[in-house]
C-alpha cells in the first residue's frame, strides 16, 4: 500500500471520528433547545455539562486532524484540506466526509446561535422582571406627548410597591 493511500485512510478515520462527535454534539444542542423551551433549570444544567464534554471531544478530534496534517508536512488549516479535497475524485470517501463535516459545522453554528438567542432573551426577561420587582426598572425612554402637545422623551418608572 502506498504512503499516500495510507495517509488517506488515516485521514478518513480521523474525519470519521470527528464527524461522529459532531453529530453527537448536534444532538445535544437539539436537546438543549428543548430544555431551554421547557425552562427546566436542572435539565438545562445537565445538558450544559454534556455539551461541554462533547465540545471537548470535538476539539480533540480537530486537534488530532491538525497534528496529522502537520506530521505529513501540510498546513493544518481548512484551506489545506480544501486543496487536498480538490485533488481527489468527487466520489472519494474523504471528499464525502469533508463535505459532510462542513455541513454539520454549519448546522452546529446555526443551532448554537438559536440556543444563544433563547438564553439571551430569557436573561433579558429575568433581569427586567427582577428590576421591576426591586423598583429599579430601567425603562427605555420613548417619545410621548404631554398635554400641551410637546414631545416628552422621559419615561417614568412604574413601581409595583413602595416600602
Amino acid at each position: 500500500m502506498s504512503n499516500i493511500t495510507q495517509q488517506q485512510q488515516q485521514l478518513t478515520q480521523l474525519l470519521s471520528a470527528e464527524l461522529n462527535e459532531s453529530h453527537q454534539l448536534l444532538d445535544i444542542l437539539m436537546e438543549e433547545h428543548q430544555a431551554l423551551s421547557s425552562s427546566d433549570p436542572d435539565l438545562i444544567t445537565s445538558i450544559s455539562a454534556k455539551k461541554l464534554d462533547a465540545l471537548k471531544r470535538v476539539e480533540q478530534h480537530y486537534t488530532q486532524r491538525a497534528h496529522f496534517l502537520t506530521r505529513i508536512g501540510l498546513s493544518s488549516g481548512n484551506e489545506e484540506m480544501e486543496t487536498i479535497i480538490k485533488r481527489l475524485p468527487k466520489e472519494s470517501l474523504l471528499v464525502t466526509q469533508w463535505h459532510a463535516l462542513q455541513e454539520i459545522a454549519k448546522k452546529l453554528h446555526r443551532q448554537n446561535e438559536i440556543n444563544g438567542g433563547i438564553i439571551a432573551l430569557t436573561q433579558r426577561h429575568l433581569t427586567l422582571a427582577l428590576d421591576i420587582l426591586n423598583g429599579k426598572a430601567n425603562i427605555t425612554p420613548t417619545s410621548t406627548y404631554g398635554r400641551s402637545g410637546q414631545a416628552n422623551s422621559e419615561a417614568t418608572p412604574q413601581h409595583i410597591a413602595k416600602a
